[in-house]
């Protein structure tokens, strides 16, 4: 497997970026309930809005890529449009994270692949992000496993998903939360 270091140079020249798929399945272990957040559906004005200030402070080169061509708002609004693309998923499956105190914290979004009626049902996490004044403070991973904790309730035989190979608190969190990691590829930014 090649090194973090080289895969994140290789990241530096915008053509092209390595990706870390990670795959939960059927076995593998289903988080317990023991989040110190509360969830409930995203309302479409604010997660916009989340969406555009996580963008701002992502590590992905896509999405660097993306604010950069087209500055945060536009960024997150093509990418909320993408969600419609060989994807479904209910209001419910789009999580708004907040303390208890009500503050929101982060988002998580829930999809399954489209498909036919034969085929079993496979699942993703199209986006999920730490809006940028919590960030550091173990959410991310809380919200992993919200995410694997709702597709495994829809009934997804598989959660297939990937992150940037310089995002290293998103790959500490796949690991930590028991998917299975696969080799890395490249991906092309355009």
């Amino acid at each position: 497997m090649m090194s973090a270091n080289k895969l994140t140079a290789a990241n530096a020249g915008w053509a092209s970026q390595f990706r870390i798929p990670f795959v939960w399945e059927r076995g593998c272990p289903v988080p317990p309930q023991a989040s110190h957040l509360r969830f409930r559906p995203t309302p479409n004005d604010w997660l916009a809005r989340a969406l555009s200030e996580v963008l701002a402070t992502s590590l992905d080169p896509a999405d660097q890529l993306a604010l950069a061509e087209n500055g945060a708002h536009r960024a997150a609004t093509i990418l909320l449009a993408l969600s419609n693309a060989g994807f479904q998923q209910q209001p419910d499956w789009w999580q708004l994270a907040e303390t208890q105190a009500g503050e929101p914290v982060g988002f998580v979004l829930c999809s399954i692949f489209a498909r036919n009626q034969d085929q079993p049902v496979e699942g993703t996490i199209f986006y999920m992000g730490v809006l940028p004044p919590h960030q550091g403070n173990g959410y991310g991973r809380q919200l992993l496993d919200h995410a694997t904790r709702t597709l495994e309730r829809i009934g997804v035989r598989r959660i297939l998903c990937d992150t940037a190979a310089c995002n290293a608190p998103m790959i500490a969190a796949f690991r930590n939360a028991g998917y299975i990691e696969k080799e890395p590829w490249a991906r092309p930014l355009r």
